[in-house]
């Protein structure tokens, strides 16, 4: 009898044990799902914002970050984007020099809806690569605040001092910026950047 009752004790005490083994099995593996899942939502990419508006305290409204052009004909900036973009007629033949010729090249615009020039060179610009016919892939716009930051901080390492600035890219390299107002023309200093000379050389031969 003694010898049962020492079996069955045994016994109990296996089975208890494994019942808290198969516990801590459980909880360690719940545990580690929520480990997993905490882990892959904050290695995920932030989701970048587009188009965002922000109001200053006194009341202005500006883009900030990363645009599309749809932002520019909302109500609080088509009036200036529209009417620049209509009136600005650039020189036919520089136009027609440089019409599919920008399948290389990348272009990264720096403006501030809050900025005289921005206002005046941004849809200038933007109307000359559409004549052109550049793709509308290979324009990357940022709106910046006063201190010519952008949301998430695009502007870094770029050395924006002044705005509009439009930067133009071959290949992944630098080639040329144009800085606020143009030199000559928008499209002839863009056809000195993209060309690595000014249009009357071309013209000369």
């Amino acid at each position: 009898q003694l010898i049962k009752n020492n079996c069955e004790k045994k016994k109990s005490l296996y089975l208890c044990q494994n019942f808290f083994q198969k516990m801590n099995e459980k909880k360690f593996l719940l545990i580690l799902s929520i480990f997993g899942i905490l882990m892959s939502c904050s290695s995920s990419p932030q989701k970048i914002v587009v188009n965002r508006k922000i109001t200053t305290t006194d009341g202005e409204t500006m883009l900030i970050g990363r645009v599309t052009r749809n932002a520019l004909v909302e109500p609080e900036f088509t009036d200036w984007y529209q009417k620049e973009y209509e009136s600005y007629t650039a020189e036919t033949h520089v136009i027609k020099a440089l019409k599919n010729k920008g399948f290389l090249y990348n272009i990264e615009i720096f403006f501030g809806t809050w900025c005289d020039d921005s206002q005046e060179q941004l849809p200038r610009f933007l109307k000359i690569l559409d004549e052109i016919k550049f793709s509308k892939n290979k324009i990357t716009l940022y709106a910046v605040n006063r201190k010519k930051e952008s949301f998430y901080g695009e502007q870094a390492q770029k050395n924006i001092q002044f705005v509009p600035t439009f930067i133009v890219y071959k290949s992944g390299l630098e080639v040329g910026r144009i800085i606020e107002t143009p030199t000559q023309s928008l499209e002839l200093d863009l056809y000195k950047i993209m060309k690595g000379k000014n249009f009357s050389e071309e013209k000369k031969k």
